[in-house]
């Protein structure tokens, strides 16, 4: 793959960030949120343990994907990773979201908080899978 391995370390540390930015950006946005999913916080249910434990590891799925694809398509760079994470939620999750939130009625703002997560969170994994890779050998 263009001479490049997958660095495992920094698919973990770019899960870890889109991690914490989904603290921060669903506390930024809570009260917007939750009025966009017609909920309060008291009627959240499930486990939040279980919750953290599935949204790592999807991050940790997400990330490993886009490092793959980046070292595949060498956009081996900051810039080229984060074009390739905008790129990819382009093509993939706005669209896929685009098209539940019009047929269920829901708002531009609420497209805007729900979707624009895993934008921000996509752009910012890639430009550090982008940025931070290995050689093999």
């Amino acid at each position: 793959m263009n001479g490049r391995q997958v660095n495992y370390v920094a698919v973990v540390v770019a899960a870890a960030v889109y991690f914490v930015l989904g603290a921060i950006w669903f506390t930024a946005f809570q009260k917007p949120w939750l009025s966009a999913i017609s909920k309060t916080a008291d009627q959240l249910t499930g486990s939040p343990a279980l919750g953290y434990v599935v949204a790592f590891v999807s991050n940790l799925i997400i990330a490993w994907m886009l490092a793959w694809l980046i070292i595949l398509t060498g956009r081996t760079s900051l810039v080229g990773g984060f074009e390739m994470g905008g790129l990819l939620w382009l093509g993939f999750v706005g669209t896929a979201m685009a098209t539940e939130f019009v047929f269920e009625g829901r708002t531009l703002g609420a497209y805007a908080i729900i979707a624009g997560y895993p934008l921000a969170g996509m752009l910012v994994m890639g430009a550090i899978l982008g940025r931070w890779h290995r050689k093999s050998g």
